[in-house]
């Protein structure tokens, strides 16, 4: 059963910056987030972004970036944006990746600090990964937030 999060659980995180350039993989994106319960941000490239975080009234407490680019580029446009912001580095930034080997497939890659490639075989993947980034889990794995 999917897990709702209790916004209420992790006070020093209210969103999730969303930069998707595709318009259908960000509709099934912000559904997926919004319907487990987060905050969601929304933009479509670097400048939208800016001007997105700039409008929030929420603080970001992860950067999730799929865009149609290489995947270190895509790292590196989330670490640019966490820098405009001065936000800590232990704001995580996620990278999907567009193109992977089928080895990777179904793996997370931690690429420095909080910072990590998940090459995605299914959604669960990636709410998994988002939640134990954003402190729903404890050290031993078990949930912390009652699933619905």
């Amino acid at each position: 059963m999917p897990m709702q999060i209790n916004e209420h659980q992790s006070p020093e995180f209210t969103a999730i910056l969303l930069v998707e350039d595709d318009d259908e993989v960000r509709e099934n994106l912000i559904n997926l987030l919004e319907g487990r319960g987060y905050r969601v941000v929304v933009a479509t490239n670097e400048d939208a972004s800016v001007a997105a975080v700039l409008a929030s009234p929420h603080q970001i407490g992860l950067i999730l970036v799929d865009q149609m680019m290489f995947s270190d580029q895509a790292l590196a446009l989330g670490r640019r944006i966490r820098s405009y912001f001065s936000m800590a580095a232990t704001v995580p930034v996620v990278v999907i990746p567009m193109e992977f080997t089928e080895e990777k497939e179904g793996s997370d890659e931690s690429v420095g600090g909080r910072d990590y490639k998940a090459y995605l075989a299914n959604y669960s993947q990636l709410e998994n990964l988002l939640a134990r980034l954003l402190g729903l889990f404890d050290i031993q794995g078990v949930c912390l937030v009652a699933p619905s």
